[in-house]
Formats: structure tokens, C-alpha cells, sequence
């Protein structure tokens, strides 16, 4: 290689490289940062009043044009947005069903020399675990927001008692109570800020939290800013019934616990009962194991204990939320 192709090469390298210095400063630069981070947070859009601005959240699915325009005609994505949402993710829908798409076909790939029942088992088993992740997430988020959401509303009722408006009060549980319940009020009191109406950022936050306890509350606070009332006591009188329903969850729970431990001791005991005689007499079940009768009734009895234990587990449990 002659010396001209060298100095050649080497202008190049430096011209890409510098010219990527100057786009990865630009784009962390604090001022693009901040710009961006308004643009993702307010999402401004005119209205017909040209002096009117209404502000939206982004709800596009994917960064990609193209996969967002596909993905966006299907409802299953409204759903998996949602529960985004709920369980206080930052990864959109597009990225979402992308790890699932990565996952069920992994479990394809490791199961192509199994069976076709395998195949189907590791692959909708691999898919499913992003969701099961998220939904445990939110479930999590979902009980810290029941938990904190009965002090914080009292905290509200002081400080309007004390003298201060509703916004100014939503603004002291942002600041003050617990995430996600501090979290949720001030980002919705931001949102009330920068001009969005009273009951758009009220009804948002009962699409980003599940509770019913928090409809109550913002259901309450509608009809109270419509029909006039004393704000304080429709508070209080919130708090009180929130936290009775938490005496009759519990009383719930308790009268409903003996059935709970019939579930799980009936789905462990055959679980058990099969380890002592493997222990005591190996060669008694070695034909299930061996056998493809018995196979098949391993299979059956595995259904039928998963469909009892389902079936006792509707049975006790009581949807209160």
C-alpha cells in the first residue's frame, strides 16, 4: 500500500471520527437535552384558536415511523401501552413487542428438536415473560399507591384547611408524599400547569393508576368543582371510606385464608407424594417415566391439578380493586 492511500485512509478516519465527536456533543449538549426532554414531556399541539395550545402526551409506539404505523392499526398495542403506563415504564410499545418477538423466538430455537407440546410450551412460555414482568410491576406500584394514597389525601385536606387552593395542595403531596403517590400528584400538577384542564389531568392519572380508590377521589373532586361543596370534608370523608375498605379486605382475607391453604396444600401434595416414593421405592414409578402411557398421564394429572388449583383459587379470592 503506497504512502498516498495511507494519508488517505487516515484523513478519512479522522474526518468520520471528529465528524462523530461533533454530533454525539450536539446531541448531549444540556440545552439539546433540555429541549428535548420539554418536547417528550409537553408535546404541544395548536388547536383551531390559533391562540390556543393544547398539551398532549406522546403515545407514539415505536421511535420508527414505519413499525409505528403498522403496530398502531392493532388494539393488543393500546393495551400493552397501557400497561406500560401502569407499571411506570419508560420503554415504549414498539420496544416492548420487539423483546417479546426476541424471547418467544428464542424459546423456538432452543425447543427444535423437542416435540411439538414443547415447542408450544417454551416458546408462549419465553414470550409471555416481558408481560408477566410488567404486570408484576404493576402490581407492585399498584399496592405502594394504595398503601400511601389514604394519608396523602388527609395530607391534602390540612393543607386546604390551612388555607391554600387545590392545586397548591396536589403540588404539597407531590413534594412530600411517597412515590408513586408523590410522583403521580405532582406530575399531574405540573400537567395542570402548563395549561391543561383540571379534569383532562385528573382522568389521565386514573389511566396511568388502576385504583378504585383514586376514581372515588377524582370522582368526588369533579363533582364537587360542578356542584359546589366543602372540599375538606368530602376528603375526609374519602380517607374514612378508603381505609374502611381496607378493614373489609382484611376481614375478607382472614374468613377466605382456610380456603387459600386447601389450594396450595392440595397443588404441593402430590408433588411431595411423588419425591417420597422416588426416595422410598425408585423403581415404582420408573413405567410413568418411561412409558408413553404413562407420559400421557403425567400430562393428564399435571392439567388436572393446575385446573383444581385455578378453580379453588376463584373460588376464595374476591376482586375488591
Amino acid at each position: 500500500m503506497t504512502p498516498l492511500f495511507i494519508i488517505f485512509f487516515a484523513a478519512m478516519g479522522l474526518t468520520i471520527a471528529g465528524t462523530g465527536i461533533l454530533i454525539a456533543r450536539h446531541v448531549q449538549s444540556p440545552a439539546r437535552q433540555l429541549s428535548r426532554r420539554i418536547e417528550e414531556f409537553t408535546g404541544a399541539q395548536k388547536e383551531s384558536d390559533p391562540v390556543a395550545h393544547r398539551i398532549v402526551r406522546d403515545q407514539s409506539f415505536s421511535g420508527i415511523p414505519a413499525l409505528n404505523r403498522l403496530v398502531e392499526k392493532l388494539s393488543v398495542m393500546r393495551k400493552l401501552s397501557r400497561l406500560l403506563v401502569q407499571a411506570d415504564s419508560t420503554m415504549t410499545a414498539g420496544k416492548m413487542l420487539l423483546i417479546i418477538f426476541i424471547m418467544a423466538l428464542t424459546g423456538l430455537l432452543i425447543s427444535l428438536r423437542l416435540n411439538l407440546f414443547s415447542k408450544i410450551i417454551l416458546t408462549a412460555g419465553l414470550g409471555s415473560l416481558p408481560v408477566i414482568h410488567l404486570q408484576i410491576q404493576r402490581s407492585k406500584r399498584l399496592k405502594a399507591f394504595i398503601r400511601a394514597f389514604p394519608d396523602s389525601i388527609d395530607m391534602m385536606a390540612s393543607a386546604i384547611r390551612a388555607g391554600h387552593a387545590f392545586n397548591q395542595a396536589m403540588h404539597l403531596v407531590g413534594n412530600e408524599a411517597p412515590d408513586p403517590v408523590g410522583m403521580e400528584f405532582k406530575r399531574t400538577y405540573e400537567q395542570y400547569n402548563l395549561g391543561l384542564n383540571l379534569k383532562d389531568v385528573l382522568l389521565e392519572m386514573t389511566e396511568r393508576v388502576d385504583s378504585q380508590d383514586l376514581k372515588l377521589f377524582v370522582t368526588a373532586i369533579l363533582l364537587q368543582k360542578e356542584t359546589g361543596g366543602n372540599l375538606t370534608e368530602i376528603l375526609d370523608k374519602i380517607s374514612y371510606t378508603i381505609r374502611e375498605r381496607f378493614k373489609l379486605i382484611g376481614q375478607i382475607k382472614t374468613f377466605t385464608a382456610q380456603g387459600r391453604m386447601s389450594a396450595i396444600v392440595l397443588g404441593c401434595l402430590p408433588v411431595a407424594f411423588v419425591a417420597i416414593l422416588s426416595g422410598l421405592n425408585p423403581e415404582y414409578l420408573e413405567p410413568m417415566f418411561h412409558d408413553k402411557l404413562g407420559h400421557w398421564l403425567i400430562l393428564i394429572s399435571a392439567f388436572l391439578q393446575v385446573f383444581g388449583f385455578l378453580v379453588i383459587n376463584r373460588i376464595v379470592r374476591i376482586k375488591y380493586q
